[in-house]
């Protein structure tokens, strides 16, 4: 029975959709991605991405000034020829933030406007006020749909959706030919003009819990099948994504022993887990799957909450976390008062809330970081179990120092 969804606030508390440009620049190799946007849109991709001026990052952004305010739309051009000039991308992605959404720029029209016959410009919605960080992956790749070919009927392979670092793309890759299960590429791939056919006979393999629209529009406009099992995150999500994976390219596998193996291998980390009690305030949509792994560790869930859940594209991980309290877009001052009555021994929480929560007391992590790091299939099981075990570890090496007056004196009090 799949646990059951509370919905709270209608609201919900996350990082900007912005920052999605992050490991998307990076990913897609051959791409630009330029921001319509404010200072603030500016300073904060430079605070959270760390980018120097002399870094020349494959992205940008141009800023709205007042005298904007009076314009028809937004002039791009020569910022467009700047930036061919200067990176010589195969393709531009447009974002759109908060201002010009509010101002109501027409950006399907401004990205035509100003793409070039071999330059495409695709307009990607990212605004903070619809879309969580994670969730403006989603939207680059609804830009990307109409540019990969159509497959045959008869072209039965497997897509893996989501963006992954090259070397956990190429652990998939070696995974499936070890399996018999034939690949036919990644949605994102590393370059635009490499992205893969898909069409009827396609078998689409998500890899991130927060593309079920693009996953929903494969469905839909292609004829794909999308699997419906865990997330390859940690040793129980990735024996179940490969066993469904091959199923539904009918091949029948046996993985329990390599799953028995990983989770042997994890042991040093189980040690720290087991027992512990963890909460999981609302960020990047990764909270479902990150909660069912630690359940499976021997943690107790005392909440897991996340932004948007999707009952069709999240059912298995839903079901794996029966019994568990799940809240979908949930009253953080609520939560503040269970964490204090609960008192968990670690919360995962976004970047704003973190820093205070550990001010008071608590043992907190960046939920962001989870975003930027492997931690997908078997590989990267170890690295996804170590994000959790770190925070309680040095909490109970700094614990003891607290009692000593030359390690707290000049601290202010949390409170």
């Amino acid at each position: 029975m799949p646990a059951t969804v509370i919905r709270e606030d209608g609201a919900y508390h996350s990082f900007c959709g912005l920052t999605c440009v992050g490991w998307l620049y990076q990913k897609i190799k051959d791409s630009f991605f330029l921001v319509l946007g404010t200072h603030t849109c500016a300073h904060l991709l430079q605070n959270v991405l760390g980018v120097m001026i002399f870094a020349r990052p494959r992205f940008g952004v141009a800023l709205i000034e007042e005298a904007d305010l009076s314009k028809q739309q937004p002039e791009l051009d020569r910022i467009i020829d700047e930036i061919v000039a200067d990176h010589h991308p195969s393709v531009i992605f447009l974002l759109s933030s908060c201002t010009p959404e509010v101002m109501k720029v027409e950006f399907d029209g401004l990205a035509r406007a100003v793409s070039r016959p071999n330059l495409p410009v695709l307009f990607v919605p990212a605004s903070g006020l619809d879309y969580t960080f994670s969730q403006a992956e989603d939207s680059v790749l609804q830009a990307l749909l109409p540019f990969c070919p159509v497959a045959p009927p008869d072209d039965r392979r497997v897509v893996f959706l989501g963006s992954v670092n090259d070397a956990i793309a190429d652990d998939f890759r070696t995974e499936a030919a070890r399996l018999g299960i034939p690949v036919a590429g990644f949605l994102p791939e590393s370059h635009f003009h490499d992205l893969p056919p898909i069409g009827p006979g396609t078998v689409v393999a998500p890899l991130q819990p927060y593309l079920a629209k693009v996953a929903g529009r494969l469905a839909r406009e292609r004829g794909a099948t999308v699997v419906s099992s865990l997330f390859p995150f940690g040793p129980d999500g990735t024996r179940a994504f490969w066993e469904d994976v091959a199923a539904a390219m009918g091949i029948a596998v046996d993985l329990r022993e390599r799953e028995r193996q990983a989770w042997e291998r994890l042991e040093p980390h189980l040690d720290v887990l087991r027992g512990k009690k963890v909460f999981f305030t609302a960020d990047n949509l990764m909270e479902l799957p990150l909660a069912r792994f630690l359940r499976h560790a021997g943690c107790t869930i005392l909440e897991c909450s996340s932004p948007y859940i999707n009952r069709k594209f999240h059912a298995r991980e839903l079901e794996a976390l029966d019994g568990v309290r799940v809240v979908e877009q949930p009253n953080f001052d609520r939560q503040l008062r269970d964490i204090q009555e609960l008192r968990p021994d670690l919360v995962i929480s976004n970047l704003a809330t973190t820093n205070p929560l550990v001010g008071h007391g608590v043992v907190a992590k960046w939920s962001t970081e989870f975003s930027f790091m492997p931690i997908h299939g078997w590989s990267g099981a170890a690295t996804l179990a170590g994000m959790f075990t770190r925070p309680l570890k040095r909490h109970a090496q700094l614990d003891p120092l607290m009692d000593d007056p030359l390690w707290v004196a000049g601290l202010m009090p949390a409170r």
